[in-house]
């Protein structure tokens, strides 16, 4: 959790609150560009943030920014929504600067 919430993280139980043109109800898999390493998030409609990492937390979407909250840690970008199997590499959702390829898978 503390990789992760330290990288790819975005914001509070604010469910109803701009959840709208975001990531709501998609999937996406972080590839570690270096290591190979690789982890799936969900971004739930209902504004949860779960990975297959174990960390909860939550999202919102605002304005073109999408911010995840896990436990004290958050993270926000600008963030555009993307289709299935579209991908971006960067290094701005990872606090320790890895650089992630992010790539949409449902």
């Amino acid at each position: 959790m503390k990789m992760f919430a330290a990288g790819l993280v975005a914001a509070l139980g604010m469910a109803g609150i701009a959840l709208a043109n975001g990531p709501a109800g998609q999937v996406y898999e972080s590839t570690e560009t270096e290591s190979g390493h690789s982890y799936t998030s969900t971004f739930h409609a209902d504004g949860r943030f779960t990975n297959d990492m174990g960390n909860e937390g939550h999202w919102t979407y605002e304005d073109g920014e999408l911010c995840i909250i896990v436990g004290e840690s958050s993270l926000c970008n600008p963030f555009e929504p993307s289709e299935v199997g579209e991908s971006v590499t960067t290094d701005q959702w990872r606090a320790d600067g890895v650089e992630i390829t992010i790539t949409r898978i449902e």
